[in-house]
């Protein structure tokens, strides 16, 4: 009676895996469908205003049989395909973190993004929040965040909350510039001329310097380069946890702890 007990609650649970990942598939659909009616509509609202066509590419709408070929993981349906170094794709998380100059972590999020433009508003925010909730008022300064966080609306947006941001307007894997369009020209020029001096390129090496270690200490040293936990709301309590005792080594190696800056922060 007891083995015929967990065997049909088994079954329950995989059955209602099956109805999470039907829906969630549904809703991925849905979601792309939306994005394709607002992007045709910021389209025509820029057109309208400025007279002309908009150039570049104009973007393709979802296929109407695009749901019976999508896939999904039924052992974590909240997980997604996330591509790594070298091409490879992995099932799993997007692992955001926002490190001190002291390579203290102050935000740690865990995202079902597939790239991080659109994670430096909310981190940035979450940041703010800690240091609030930490009796420290001083704003943050400066945030140096990795190219691909680059994201001109978003940019524009934590500018507009006093804090400053430096993301490179080309990345590792290009040899010129991102051609500047409507939505991002006017944060690339800044960037731009910010990194052409002496002063700007010195300012955001700091970041290999302050984010990198983090995670290769966090990966690496500790060998957390996987959650043991499954499920969106689980792995983000895991990555908090190992933020959590990331920043009680820091403490624990440097002895009693200095007063802090918010002056400058990277993710």
């Amino acid at each position: 009676m007891a083995t015929r007990a967990v065997m049909s609650c088994r079954s329950s649970s995989r059955r209602e895996r099956l109805r999470r990942c039907k829906q969630q598939l549904e809703q991925e659909q849905a979601d792309e469908q939306a994005a394709y009616e607002e992007n045709l509509a910021w389209r025509a609202v820029w057109e309208a205003e400025h007279g002309r066509k908009l150039g570049g590419r104009k973007p393709t709408p979802p296929a109407a049989d695009a749901l019976a070929a999508r896939k999904i993981n039924t052992t974590d349906p909240d997980t997604r395909l996330m591509k790594r170094a070298g091409g490879r794709s992995v099932q799993g998380y997007n692992a955001q973190v926002v490190a001190s100059p002291q390579q203290v972590i102050i935000a740690a999020q865990v995202t079902q993004s597939h790239n991080d433009s659109d994670q430096l508003a909310p981190m940035v925010e979450s940041a703010s929040d800690t240091l609030l909730e930490a009796g420290i008022e001083e704003p943050i300064g400066i945030v140096l965040a990795d190219g691909g966080y680059w994201n001109s609306p978003a940019i524009s947006e934590v500018r507009r909350q006093g804090t400053d941001v430096l993301v490179p307007t080309q990345d590792r894997q290009r040899s010129a510039p991102r051609k500047l369009s409507p939505r991002q020209g006017a944060e690339a020029e800044r960037i731009e001329a910010v990194l052409s001096t002496p002063e700007g390129q010195a300012l955001y090496r700091r970041r290999q310097q302050i984010v990198e270690p983090v995670f290769a200490h966090t990966k690496v040293i500790r060998r957390s380069d996987r959650f043991l936990r499954r499920g969106l709301a689980a792995c983000q309590a895991e990555w908090q946890l190992i933020a959590a005792t990331h920043n009680l080594l820091k403490l624990w190696r440097a002895g009693p702890a200095n007063e802090g800056s918010a002056e400058t922060l990277a993710a």
